[in-house]
């Protein structure tokens, strides 16, 4: 197991890569942090055991929730590609948006994932094979039987029974069912019991079996994850794990897929020559941040949501309007412009805005609607009753887009009033750098004319109250009065307020209500 202190930590990663991957500097492993992170604490123990482990959390529910669904483009093994300094492992996993974009990357930590996967109820039960007398026949033996056997007239040997090895089912366990369910006890705590159902449904037996091991050979305080202890309970593991195997004399199936996880798990390290591959993580991060904000307001703000450019899965959630399978998703809207690329479900209530010529009210889709008509028009700003729009036929308009916002939200303090709320997965620094690159510029530049664009359309017909743009953050101390983020300051284009906020969202809290979906 690799000592968490030991990591290298990047802050601020190039190309939105978060994870564990080989540096293109050294033979090191790095672990790129995501964005918002510069005041993450370095070589800090427990800190770092914690967010690789949410992490490992938060890259597993991604990945269930999309591999199957028509979001993502499952790429062949041998299609995959390399990114960077990343090649994918056997057990890698690579997708693609709809549009071509590789971006979702996903290898395994094989000395965790081969713990998992070795469970097995039976094996457990069952790895203590007795001698016993059975009436089975084992024709190779029979000349050890002849003493035994009864001689029949006619020159045949009857053999009745032989002591053969035979499965029994027993609830005490060897020593190696002990130290195997002390390691996946473990892991399971650090997991925080987000595990696999099989797993999930017997630990108090793996907790039985797991606290027989820590009395026959460890202390209270000792723990594979403690700073403190864990060199000294890897190195006692390691010395029960030999001698286990020493005095072993059956040694079947079962035996070597329980002994080979567990020296996975004590002598495995991060090694790229090994099909660990040379990452773990995700490229093309944003995706996953834009699925946790996503969760977070549906989860505590859903009856403020009035509109959201997502498709998310809930627990618990019934959407009668998909079919049985999708019905856990929150998609209520199907969007398409008549390609095979383009058919996506969003989330979307009905407004106040009646239809003028219909009964009916606009949906929050189609209030975000920019339009452009060529024909001359009258304006009257400061009285909008003497405007002449409203008279215009506007199956005729030409040039209609429908922009998508990620989310707007009705005014918590003034109902009468939205939010606009678009994630960002940027670092605070990007609004903040006055020596931006020229592609970071122009993305600047686009983000801004894209949110004001969101705000033109809703101010034809409602108040705006916010226009945010929501980024990761991390906070050692979140703030008191709202304990999922603050307004981290009015942003400026070029000098000038252009009335858009930068909100510092807590990446940590947000991160455990989309994680909570799994519990």
């Amino acid at each position: 197991m690799f000592d968490f202190s030991d990591l290298k930590l990047v802050k601020g990663s190039k190309d939105s890569f978060v994870g564990i991957r080989k540096s293109s500097s050294s033979e090191e492993f790095e672990f790129c942090l995501p964005n918002g992170f510069e005041d993450f604490p370095e070589g800090n123990f427990d800190e770092i055991r914690n967010l690789f482990f949410g992490m490992y959390r938060t890259f597993r529910k991604f990945e269930q929730d999309n591999i199957t669904t028509n979001r993502f483009n499952r790429n062949p093994s041998h299609f995959q590609r390399d990114q960077d300094q990343t090649t994918l492992s056997p057990g890698g996993v690579s997708m693609q948006t709809a549009e071509g974009e590789v971006c979702v990357l996903y290898s395994k930590i094989k000395m965790i994932e081969q713990i998992l996967e070795a469970y097995d109820d039976l094996a457990i039960n069952s790895i203590q094979k007795k001698v016993r007398r059975s009436e089975e026949i084992n024709y190779s033996q029979i000349h050890r039987y002849l003493d035994r056997a009864v001689y029949l007239e006619n020159d045949v040997v009857y053999v009745e029974s032989m002591d053969l090895a035979r499965p029994i089912v027993r609830y005490e366990s060897t020593e190696l069912i002990n130290l195997y369910c002390y390691i996946l006890d473990e892991i399971v705590q650090q997991l925080q019991e987000d595990v696999p159902d099989n797993i999930k449904a017997r630990l108090q037996d793996i907790q039985f079996f797991s606290q027989h091991f820590q009395d026959n050979y460890l202390t209270v305080n000792q723990s594979i994850f403690d700073k403190d202890t864990f060199v000294e309970t890897v190195s006692i593991l390691k010395e029960a794990l030999d001698n286990i195997d020493r005095n072993t004399y059956y040694k079947d199936s079962d035996y070597w897929q329980l002994y080979e996880a567990i020296e996975t798990f004590l002598y495995g390290e991060l090694n790229s020559n090994q099909t660990d591959g040379d990452f773990w993580g995700i490229k093309g991060f944003s995706l996953l941040w834009e699925d946790m904000c996503h969760t977070f307001f549906f989860k505590k703000y859903r009856k403020e949501i009035l509109y959201a450019d997502t498709d998310i899965s809930l627990k618990n959630y019934s959407n009668l309007r998909r079919n049985d399978r999708e019905q856990s998703r929150v998609g209520n809207y199907s969007t398409h412009d008549g390609s095979k690329h383009w058919n996506q479900w969003i989330y979307c209530t009905i407004s106040d805005i009646p239809y003028s010529k219909t009964n009916g009210f606009f949906g929050w889709n189609e209030l975000l609607c920019i339009e452009m008509d060529s024909k001359p028009g009258t304006l009257v700003y400061t009285n909008r009753q003497y405007d002449d729009f409203n008279a215009r036929d506007r199956s005729e308009t030409r040039f209609r887009r429908f922009p998508r916002p990620d989310l707007i939200l009705r005014s918590l303090r003034n109902p009468s009033k939205v939010i606009i709320v678009d994630y960002k997965y940027v670092p605070l620094s990007f609004y903040t750098n006055s020596s931006l690159s020229k592609k970071s510029q122009q993305k600047f530049r686009e983000d801004i004319i894209k949110q004001l664009t969101y705000e033109f359309a809703i101010q034809q017909t409602h108040t705006i109250s916010e226009n945010w743009f929501f980024i990761p953050y991390f906070y050692e101390n979140p703030p008191e009065a709202n304990p999922w983020g603050e307004i981290g300051f009015p942003l400026k284009y070029n000098g000038m307020r252009v009335k858009i906020d930068v909100f510092k969202a807590n990446f940590l809290l947000i991160q455990k209500v989309y994680l909570d979906e799994n519990s």
